[in-house]
């Protein structure tokens, strides 16, 4: 009987950093579709047999490459915001207009809201972002309700909206002619969404 084939290794080296950085690289540029194992090696100066002993294949490696994508965004705009606001009721206003203007960024456009969800299909792609974004918005809602500018009432349910209109928004931003310009309109939407959560949960309070 034959042996089960052997998993692709998971522990950090040097081919698949280079591997990861060649494909965010190239992807960007083309596109998924258009982008090819041969040439991610090539850029990457690695072997065929490198990266398969990393990745089971190119959506392996693309299903990687989102993920780290992701949870570095998440990080870089939680970081950004800290640095940023002057009291913790800033927090969530602050972290939207941060995480709006990274999806500008042609990585974030390209291969996180274009390709990622057509590539992994949509299941699996909200898997990887839909947290990110419920994180950052319930981290931020909490610093609101323990200030009592938000009235006592479970934060779930307002994340779930909260981080599913911003994905949303990536979305539309990517797909948009002119990013910029969606940007803003979608910016002025969601800043209208949390003003709206503060003043209703504000009279809600005053009663």
């Amino acid at each position: 009987m034959s042996s089960p084939k052997k998993a692709p290794a998971q522990k950090p080296s040097d081919n698949r950093r280079k591997l990861l950085d060649a494909a965010r690289e190239i992807m960007t540029a083309k596109g998924y579709a258009e982008t090819g194992t041969e040439e991610i090696v090539a850029r990457a100066g690695v072997t065929r047999g490198a990266l398969y002993y990393q990745f089971a294949d190119k959506q392996d490696l693309f299903l990687a490459l989102c993920r780290e994508l992701a949870e570095a965004l998440g990080l870089r705009v939680f970081e950004e915001t800290m640095a940023r606001i002057t009291n913790d009721r800033e927090d969530l206003a602050v972290g939207l207009e941060m995480m709006l203007d990274a999806f500008l960024e042609p990585d974030i456009q390209r291969l996180l809201l274009r390709d990622g969800p057509a590539v992994l299909g949509f299941d699996t792609w909200k898997g990887l972002v839909e947290p990110v974004n419920r994180v950052l918005v319930e981290h931020a809602l909490q610093h609101l309700l323990d200030d009592g500018t938000l009235a006592p009432q479970p934060l779930e349910p307002i994340a779930v909206v909260m981080s599913g209109a911003m994905i949303q928004a990536g979305q539309a931003i990517a797909s948009s002619p002119d990013p910029k310009a969606a940007r803003e309109a979608y910016g002025q939407a969601l800043s209208t969404m949390v003003a709206g959560i503060m003043s209703g949960s504000a009279a809600a309070s005053a009663k």
